[in-house]
């Protein structure tokens, strides 16, 4: 365990411990001679978080798992077999009978359910393997699995249960004779024996509750070790059957689906939060452990951990909306593009959306979307900060696109980061436009909108000259005729650097053809963030003529490019011999810059409002 400051969780650990360690209740469970052994002080408790923190306090010594095992193993069997497999042998119905007692379900002919002996016995001999010891393999390594480390059997206490373990005997005969089990009688009882005598701590049961809270991801060392889909199913039989015939006061006092065992072992689990675990000898009537009950219904108090508990409406997961004319690409446009973006952009809408996504948040994005008093025509839905898509979420994002599309509007997808989320909306519809960032995705939308206004003219074919340039058109023109006097024109090929950060000032540069991209190298991260993209009849490169100081960013050609570049020393040729188009020059780089300012001014404030 990584050595850390012990802080709140501790504490809270530590005094639930100190408030419980003094219940002398409850005697040590003896029908298996080896578990009579046990020293009746031992008590441990541990906690574990989805993201791989363990906390623990007192005593961490190895015990048997016993019927903790259960629903570990029906998940590997609901892994291996499928549902229909296991439910066709092995029921989910609670019984109000002890875990041993020697009966099954009269109506369906199936054991009762996985959590008591009789369907335990059924469901190990469920998990995949050919004979019954690959059977025992696959289910040691997948509760070591579970538990993020290698577990061992205590072959005294197996040896014990095998000698003595009739009663088990007879509830597989009577499954036999139902045809829920094999021939092979002895060997299917001595492999859930095998089962029940693996070895944990307090903290490896905190582990393997996390994992099933986790959607079946160990989250100390990140394996997946079921499928998320069998977890549900695992966690419902928990909860109704999981703590033998207290599992209906369990549920109402702690509130967490959980499994008990005779060892004194109870595994609790809150799906998407933490996994928690007990372990002390001494067991009440119904074979639960006296202290790990106690503190359990403690901690559940002290921090709200009860599943039904109402925690108010769920945050929504849209994290801001803008709309395109408030926000723009970082793709610099002539006067005209920009001021027609000005006037339509809000046609262009932008919903970024954060964290999980559920049925709630995705439900008010979509009641967001449909009841807009303003339409959009383009309707950009980034998911790249999305950690996970549920079902739910998943069919409303779909019925959404669908929808859009139907009406003649265009969603449009910037990708999630996440995999999984990645993988999820993957499998929509295959016209939807995708991007790997918001701002490409507004360049697109804005091309589109620029052209379905009839801009297609302003679009750069061919070489623009000097005096086409957006920054030079309020020049007179024998003051571009001195510029361009002055000015040299340089060619890059397709991903040539053309300046990098840090470089001297060279001049500044007008885009005759092709496309750059500004862009800049970010502390603590391998890629480079994109700046701005400058495309033919713009330039790039002013304040370094203006200041001389070395370059802020790096510019790589996009496409084979031609630029007209005026350097410092031919910039300085034309003050001594043009001041007016000097002046000029300065003036409208002056205009530009300032332009640029307030536009990215009003972009923060309609960021920060969103």
């Amino acid at each position: 365990m990584v050595d850390r400051t012990p802080g709140p969780i501790d504490r809270l650990l530590e005094e639930a411990w100190a408030l419980v360690a003094g219940n002398d209740e409850g005697v040590v469970a003896d029908y298996i001679p080896e578990l009579a052994k046990a020293d009746p002080a031992t008590f441990g408790l541990g906690l574990a978080t989805l993201d791989g923190a363990v906390y623990t306090t007192g005593d961490l010594v190895p015990f048997t798992i016993q019927s903790v095992s259960k629903p570990f193993v029906y998940a590997l069997a609901l892994a291996d077999r499928g549902p229909a497999a296991v439910l066709d042998r092995v029921g989910a119905e609670p019984t109000g009978d002890p875990f041993n007692t020697i009966s099954l379900d009269q109506a369906s002919g199936r054991a009762f359910n996985p959590m008591v002996n009789a369907g335990a016995i059924v469901t190990a001999t469920l998990v995949g393997g050919d004979t019954r010891a690959e059977q025992f393999d696959r289910i040691l390594d997948g509760l070591s699995s579970f538990a993020g480390r290698p577990l061992d059997v205590d072959e005294a206490v197996y040896a014990s249960e095998r000698d003595t373990g009739d009663r088990n005997r007879a509830i597989a005969y009577l499954m036999r004779s139902a045809g829920l089990l094999d021939e092979d009688v002895d060997a299917q009882v001595e492999l859930y024996f095998r089962q029940c005598s693996i070895l944990v701590t307090a903290r490896d049961l905190a582990v393997m509750a996390a994992t099933l809270a986790n959607a079946g991801v160990n989250p100390v060392t990140g394996e997946q070790v079921v499928p998320r889909s069998v977890v549900a199913p695992v966690l419902t039989v928990m909860s109704t059957c999981g703590m033998y015939d207290y599992a209906g006061e369990w549920l109402y006092r702690v509130g967490l689906p959980a499994k008990s065992g005779v060892s004194g072992g109870i595994a609790a689990a809150l799906p998407g939060q933490l996994g928690l675990a007990a372990h002390s000898p001494r067991l009440d009537a119904r074979g639960n452990s006296v202290r790990g009950v106690a503190a359990a219904e403690l901690l559940s108090e002290r921090l709200g951990l009860h599943l039904l508990r109402p925690n108010g409406r769920p945050r929504p997961g849209v994290r801001r909306t803008y709309r395109g004319d408030a926000v723009h690409s970082k793709r610099t446009r002539q006067r005209g593009e920009a001021a027609c973006l000005e006037d339509a952009g809000s046609a262009i809408a932008v919903h970024e959306l954060l964290g999980d996504q559920s049925f709630v948040s995705v439900e008010v994005l979509v009641r967001a979307v449909l009841a807009d008093p303003v339409p959009a025509r383009w309707w950009i839905l980034d998911l790249s900060r999305v950690s996970r898509i549920d079902l739910a979420a998943r069919a409303l994002f779909d019925g959404l696109v669908q929808q859009l599309q139907d009406s003649g509007q265009q969603p449009v997808l910037v990708e999630p980061r996440a995999r999984g989320p990645r993988e999820v909306m993957g499998q929509l519809s295959t016209a939807l436009p995708r991007f790997p960032d918001v701002d490409r995705a507004l360049e697109w939308c804005e091309a589109e909108l620029l052209l379905a206004e009839g801009r297609r003219a302003e679009l750069a074919e061919g070489l623009v000259p000097l005096a086409e340039q957006d920054l030079l058109r309020d020049l007179p023109v024998d003051a571009v005729g001195a510029i361009e006097q002055r000015a040299v024109t340089r060619v890059f090929t397709a991903g040539t650097v053309v300046f990098e950060e840090g470089a001297p000032a060279d001049g500044l540069y007008f885009v005759g053809a092709g496309e750059v991209m500004a862009d800049l190298r970010v502390r603590g991260q391998r890629d480079r963030r994109r700046l701005s993209s400058v495309a033919a009849g713009s330039a790039f490169g002013e304040l370094a003529l203006v200041d001389g100081r070395p370059r802020s960013t790096r510019i790589v050609a996009v496409e084979p490019t031609i630029c007209h570049v005026l350097a410092p020393e031919a910039f300085e040729g034309l003050r001594r011999e043009a001041p007016e188009a000097a002046a000029g020059l300065l003036l409208a780089i002056a205009r530009s810059l300032s332009q640029r300012l307030r536009a990215s001014t009003a972009e923060v404030a309609a960021l920060e409002e969103a």
